[in-house]
């Protein structure tokens, strides 16, 4: 039992290390864009009207999980 137990958190280590580089990559994206970006330009883009804000999220989202 105490083997089964070691071998999941040697495991769940492997794939956190394999994805920090992924998380640490967003966190300094998401950053970047919090300091370049106007939050009134994405206002302007994205919190007006219906169907044109959302197609825009659409848009701009799709690549998100890729």
């Amino acid at each position: 039992m105490e083997q089964l137990v070691l071998k999941i958190l040697g495991e769940s280590w492997s794939i956190l290390l394999d994805s920090s580089v992924y998380i640490l990559g967003g966190i300094v994206i998401a950053g970047l864009l919090k300091v370049f970006l106007n939050p009134e330009s994405i206002v302007n883009h994205l919190g007006r009207g219906k169907y044109s804000s959302v197609a825009k999220a659409a848009f701009f989202g799709v690549p998100l999980p890729l």
